[in-house]
């Protein structure tokens, strides 16, 4: 009885497995494939996964190919090559930028303008990519210290968006826990979390992200976000104020109101600092980039006066890079605010540099002209920097030498 009942058994199985392995395979052969270009890592909670390509076309439309030492860009060599320079960009989804094409990227933008930057005539350039979606600055001072460092960049770009960036640095405000945190012990940082303090907790993470390779799973629960999305759009909801973007904080624009909040800016500005610390040790140039959020560069400035003016008072559409760009004069690093200048941008030309055809204008990510401001804004300032340097200037490390040469696209054709 328990043979015939096992025999059964195992019948069923090899039945559902056989289903499935035809499910996953069906799927791959039609327009509902989607490449997984994620996975799981102990020491940062997920990277992106070696080899994986494909096409993009949540936000934008690309072709994504992540290189076999798992990042975006062409493949480089771990060892320096004699007379390049190497710059690492370190950052999340907008460093990333798998809306745009990898040429289209601000760190593609940023090795075609260095090349012609008089500090580095003669030599090699090459910018390397270490950005991922998600990514919060203690998941990118990891990066660093574990994978950037090795390539022996003379350069570090830290690029911050404040969006999203102070909120994934709290243990008690960021909602995805399936990373390392950095909390305050004793007056001192050191990792923490439930991903650090919790075997159990990681192993959930990696199933999470494991499971992300099945078509099938994803598809799922692609239709379990899309029920639950039907079953709120059928509940009364406040409209949201223009300007508003959903994934983004809104409290990043006034000082702190809550013990969470001071933490999370308090612990932001140690982590800046203290790779900033890991750079200079690494004999690197340090550079702190704060990049834009949809409403700081709305080609309508009625759209973000009317969103500070809903936020109420004490509201400041660039608290956040103020607040970094004094920890920059105090701390010895020179911080590029980019926002106010893509913004001039956007009202001059009176284009959107957020947003794709099928996205909304003026939300999400930078699309490909947002990227190339942007790229261009960076390697002119980095320009500088190492020209300084190379000039022995003495310039003290956080202050300008005066303003910068700027030049950006005229227009916006390529």
């Amino acid at each position: 009885m328990l043979k015939k009942l096992a025999s059964k058994a195992l019948l069923v199985l090899a039945g559902v497995l056989l289903a499935w392995a035809a499910g996953e395979a069906l799927i791959r052969l039609t327009p509902l494939y989607r490449p997984s270009f994620y996975t799981y890592a102990r020491w940062r909670g997920w990277q992106l996964k070696p080899g994986a390509r494909g096409w993009q076309r949540g936000e934008g439309e690309a072709f994504v190919s992540i290189n076999r030492e798992g990042f975006r860009g062409p493949a480089r060599s771990v060892r320096k090559p004699p007379g390049t320079v190497r710059v690492a960009v370190l950052g999340d989804s907008y460093a990333l930028g798998i809306g745009v094409d990898y040429p289209q990227t601000f760190s593609a933008v940023m090795e075609r303008r260095l090349a012609g930057c008089p500090a580095l005539l003669g030599r090699r350039v090459e910018v390397l990519d270490f950005g991922v979606d998600g990514y919060g600055t203690a998941q990118e001072l990891l990066t660093f210290t574990r994978q950037a460092s090795r390539y022996e960049p003379n350069a570090v770009v830290l690029t911050v968006t404040t969006g999203n960036d102070l909120r994934n640095n709290s243990v008690i405000l960021e909602g995805d826990k399936c990373r390392p945190f950095f909390v305050r012990q004793d007056g001192r940082l050191e990792l923490g979390g439930p991903f650090i303090d919790s075997a159990w907790f990681r192993f959930q993470c990696f199933a999470r992200f494991e499971s992300r390779h099945s078509q099938l799973l994803n598809r799922l629960g692609d239709l379990r976000s899309f029920l639950r999305e039907r079953w709120r759009a059928g509940r009364p909801r406040p409209s949201p104020r223009p300007g508003a973007e959903r994934g983004l904080s809104e409290d990043i624009y006034k000082p702190p109101q809550s013990a969470a909040w001071r933490d999370a800016w308090s612990v932001t500005e140690d982590e800046i600092t203290m790779l900033s610390r890991l750079a200079k040790n690494d004999g690197a140039r340090f550079l702190v980039a704060t990049l834009s959020n949809g409403v700081q560069d709305h080609p309508d400035p009625k759209v973000g006066s009317g969103y500070v003016e809903a936020l109420g008072p004490g509201a400041d559409l660039f608290y956040p890079e103020q607040r970094i760009t004094a920890l920059g004069r105090r701390s010895g690093f020179p911080v590029l605010v980019l926002a106010p200048k893509m913004r001039a941008y956007a009202e001059a030309h009176r284009v959107y540099l957020h947003g794709f055809n099928n996205t909304q204008p003026g939300t999400g990510h930078w699309n490909a002209l947002g990227h190339r401001v942007a790229g261009r804004l960076i390697a002119d300032e980095l320009c500088r920097l190492l020209d300084a340097r190379r000039q022995g200037s003495g310039l003290p490390a956080g202050e300008p030498a005066g303003k910068p040469a700027i030049a950006l696209p005229a227009s916006p054709g390529r």
